[in-house]
C-alpha cells in the first residue's frame, strides 16, 4: 500500500471518529467507515487498516443489535493475515458477545475466554454482565 493511500485512510478514520464521538452520527461514520473499506486494495485481509476499519464498523453493528453484520466484521477482523485483530481482546469480546447472541455458543465461549484470559475480567465491566455470567457458567475462571 503506498503512502498516499495510507494517508487518506487515516482522514477516513478520523473523518469517521469525528461524525462517530463528536456529533453522535453513526450513520456518517459508518458510509465513511464503509467507502475507506472499499478504497484498500484486495486482498484486504493482507492489511491491519482492514482490521481497524471493521472492527469501527462492526461496533456500530454491534450496538445497533445487528449481530449478524457485526459477527461478520469482528470474525473477518480477528482472521485478518496481518495479525492484527486474533489477539486483539477487544475484536475476541466482540465476537464473542455477537456469537453468543447468534446462540453460537462454543464460539461464544471461545472468543469470550480468550479476551478474558487477555485482559482479565475488566474487558466486560463496561458491557452486560450476561456476557461474563455467560462465560463463568461455562468455564471454570479459579486458578
Amino acid at each position: 500500500m503506498n503512502t498516499e493511500l495510507e494517508e487518506r485512510l487515516d482522514q477516513l478514520a478520523q473523518e469517521g471518529n469525528q461524525y462517530y464521538d463528536n456529533e453522535n452520527n453513526k450513520d456518517k461514520a459508518l458510509e465513511v467507515w464503509k467507502k475507506a473499506l472499499e478504497l484498500i486494495p484486495e486482498p484486504k485481509n493482507i492489511y491491519s487498516q482492514t482490521v481497524w476499519f471493521l472492527s469501527s464498523i462492526g461496533e456500530i453493528y454491534f450496538n445497533d443489535k445487528n449481530y449478524e453484520q457485526a459477527f461478520k466484521c469482528f470474525e473477518d477482523a480477528k482472521n485478518n493475515i496481518s495479525g492484527e485483530g486474533n489477539n486483539n481482546p477487544f475484536i475476541l469480546l466482540r465476537l464473542g458477545e455477537s456469537a453468543y447472541e447468534l446462540d453460537k455458543k462454543e464460539l461464544a465461549i471461545d472468543n469470550l475466554l480468550k479476551a478474558y484470559m487477555l485482559e482479565g475480567k475488566e474487558i466486560f465491566e463496561e458491557d452486560n454482565k450476561k456476557y461474563f455470567e455467560f462465560l463463568k457458567s461455562n468455564v471454570n475462571l479459579e486458578k
